[in-house]
């Protein structure tokens, strides 16, 4: 069991991000503008997608454009993501301006990602079906309010922790795996990662946390740092969802604006994350020959 050096990878990540900024922003951005496009459709012409719809008509389209568009996004995505990791393996080398590829490599990666998800949906609803089981069991034997909710508690953190241990070990890998070697298997990410979550988990925190500091910085500069922070109104589920949406409704109305400041920070997730996961399958998988006929 190889152990992963996080010290090395986190710098490789910012070193590779920094050195091959060009390259990365010219092999992403026509599909991080495609996906920019399909985010702003839902609001352009003056629509509100966050409104609630007017009929079950309404929200059987909402649902089939919201799958439709999910899929179109997961497939430009795996665009993106192949030649970077490709780059950051050393699979390919050289610059780039312009970068547009679709192929078995990121198809093979969109059925990666599509799996990795449906293995996570579905353990979001086993997990569900088996707290409100065992909430209801806990409510018929002690029948006492307080005892009820920290049970609830527990079992929500239980949830929580146990969804995070396995997505960071079948997700970490997945994008090195899938491109070098050639094959959709997220039992091959979860082997190498064995014994290395706490390092993954600080990696990932190292190398995706300053993206999201500033991603959040540009809603509560769009939004208004008083509307962001200001407090939030205790209630029932409606209660706090309709105060949720209007406390990101500036954000909606400046979609453009938004979506424009991503397409500047994305390269750097996409750089930071993947430059990660290159240099953690470099250390975890010494063995492997990645083919560079892909």
């Amino acid at each position: 069991m190889n152990k992963l050096p996080v010290g090395r990878t986190i710098a490789f990540a910012y070193r590779f991000t920094f050195t091959h900024l060009g390259t990365i922003i010219g092999l992403v951005w026509i599909p991080l503008v495609l996906i920019a496009v399909l985010r702003f459709l839902p609001y352009a012409f003056g629509g509100n997608p966050d409104a609630a719809p007017e009929n079950l008509t309404e929200e059987g389209r909402r649902a089939l454009e919201a799958i439709g568009s999910t899929l179109l996004i997961a497939l430009l995505y795996s665009m993106a993501y192949v030649p970077v990791i490709r780059q950051a393996l050393g699979l390919r080398e050289g610059p780039a301006m312009v970068h547009f590829a679709l192929g078995p490599p990121e198809f093979r990666l969109f059925g990666a990602i599509l799996l990795f998800a449906l293995v996570l949906i579905c353990m979001a609803f086993a997990m569900a079906i088996a707290g409100t089981l065992f909430g209801g069991l806990v409510n018929a034997a002690a029948g006492k309010p307080s005892l009820i909710a920290f049970v609830a508690a527990l079992s929500i953190i239980i949830m929580f922790c146990a969804m995070l241990f396995i997505a960071l070990r079948l997700g970490f890998l997945l994008v090195p795996v899938t491109v070098a070697e050639q094959q959709i298997s997220l039992g091959r990410s979860w082997s190498l990662t064995r014994g290395n979550f706490w390092r993954i988990l600080g990696v990932i925190l190292a190398t995706t946390l300053p993206i999201l500091l500033v991603d959040l910085a540009i809603v509560v500069a769009i939004v208004g740092p008083q509307q962001f922070f200001a407090p939030f109104p205790v209630g029932d589920a409606q209660t706090m969802n309709a105060a949720m949406s209007q406390r990101l409704a500036p954000l909606g109305q400046h979609m453009p604006l938004y979506l424009g400041l991503r397409l500047i920070v994305e390269p750097f997730m996409i750089g930071l994350n993947l430059g990660a996961c290159a240099a953690a399958y470099r250390a975890l998988a010494p063995a492997a020959s990645p083919n560079k006929a892909v």
